[in-house]
């Protein structure tokens, strides 16, 4: 089971910033290890801290200047690693600077990036800008993908990048896969390997920059790696979302969290049938409020009650996918796993399920059936099971 050895809290993290909690690289090791837990406004990790232990931080501002013996996830608007890390960094900001090390692979969704650290193994890198600086070093492979990209870091091994306007401007030992509208070379520019590029127009490519082959294909004559590439990039976006809104379910309200899994477990007929009439009642309600409200005055609870709708739709993928991801990990020999690990594990199975063709729409509305049905199952019972306070004379 998760634990949670250390927990210093400066506030509640606002829920922007919360929803930004990554899964990036659709990898999630070590998430059932102890772990230090930090929210706040602005959390700063001193240059003399040590923390042995994997570090989760959710705030506006977070400064890691310290070292981490594990892994560090982090959320937050800001986010700036100047220390050392021994595991695998996940970070969504937006605005990132990483200079330091990592000792793990890098994992990073944000606006603007500037990374010029020692990474120890390989980087998955999503965002709008993203610089690479020349003190970066990324010894194992980099996937990148932006607007605008600039590489001036060193890259071990292979590199696959998807941008609007790509610089390189540093050695690949490896290949270089591009799906670019432009690919430009800087001084220092060095491919050990093949080059092969994607592009609306010809990409001028000088001499002794590639050792290997070049292949330029047009845009339109694109194989099916760049449509992969884009699927899996609106894979890992869904997933971020949906599993950030099952963890933020899981912290505001816990007792919710766990009983509605339980109550589609056992009751997934009445489930099913409190969603399909929750599904059709509930916005024919909320439009006659509307209406009503137009006239009389109160129009706004109309709104109030489409925004719970449109929650709860959303809210019955985590609930749907806590329950999967629990039974999957259980055939498969993992017993009492976490919530966190459940949960990850069940959305990342349903939005990969999303994404086929016809079968992906149908997914969606059976989950927001049984989902939608279990939440409000599960909230008549916690209700019915409260028991009110006496008041004393």
């Amino acid at each position: 089971m998760s634990t949670v050895r250390s927990m210093q809290s400066h506030g509640r993290a606002p829920v922007a910033w919360v929803l930004a909690t990554l899964v990036l690289g659709v990898v999630f090791p070590g998430v059932a290890r102890a772990a230090d837990l930090r929210t706040g406004d602005t959390v700063v990790i001193g240059p003399q801290e040590v923390i042995n232990d994997d570090l989760y931080v959710f705030a506006r501002e977070v400064d890691i200047q310290g070292t981490v013996h594990g892994d560090v996830m982090t959320a937050a608007r800001k986010v700036t690693l100047q220390g050392k890390v021994d595991g695998d960094v996940f970070s969504a900001a937006a605005n990132t600077l990483v200079k330091g090390q990592v000792g793990g692979s890098l994992r990073s969704a944000t606006n603007k990036l500037q990374m010029g650290a020692i990474v120890g193994k390989d980087a998955l890198l999503a965002g709008n800008l993203m610089q690479l600086l020349p003190e970066g070093n990324i010894p194992g492979d980099l996937i990148i993908a932006g607007n605008l990209v600039d590489v001036r870091s060193q890259v071990g091994g292979n590199m696959r990048a998807a941008s609007q306007m790509l610089t390189l401007g540093a050695p690949v030992k490896g290949t270089v896969n591009a799906e670019v509208n432009t690919l430009n070379f800087e001084d220092g520019a060095r491919i050990g390997g093949d080059l092969s590029v994607t592009s609306e127009k010809a990409v001028q490519v000088p001499p002794g920059v590639v050792a290997g082959k070049v292949e330029q294909t047009r845009a339109h004559e694109a194989s099916a790696g760049s449509v992969a590439l884009g699927v899996l990039y609106l894979w890992v976006r869904s997933i971020v979302g949906l599993f950030a809104l099952g963890l933020l379910l899981a912290l505001l309200a816990p007792r919710l969290a766990r009983s509605a899994p339980v109550v589609l477990r056992e009751r997934p007929w009445q489930s099913l049938g409190w969603g399909v009439a929750a599904f059709v009642v509930a916005p024919i309600a909320a439009s006659i409020v509307f209406a009503v409200g137009l006239v009389v005055g109160g129009w706004w609870l109309g709104v109030f009650v489409l925004g719970l709708y449109a929650l709860a739709l959303l809210a019955s993928f985590p609930v749907v996918g806590m329950l999967i991801g629990r039974q999957l990990l259980e055939k498969f020999g993992r017993h009492g796993p976490s919530l966190v690990l459940a949960l990850f594990t069940g959305i990342a199975l349903l939005t990969l399920l999303r994404r086929v063709p016809y079968l992906g729409g149908l997914v969606a509305m059976v989950t927001m059936f049984f989902g939608m049905g279990a939440l409000l199952l599960a909230i008549r019972g916690l209700r019915s099971t409260t028991t009110p306070v006496s008041a004393h004379a």
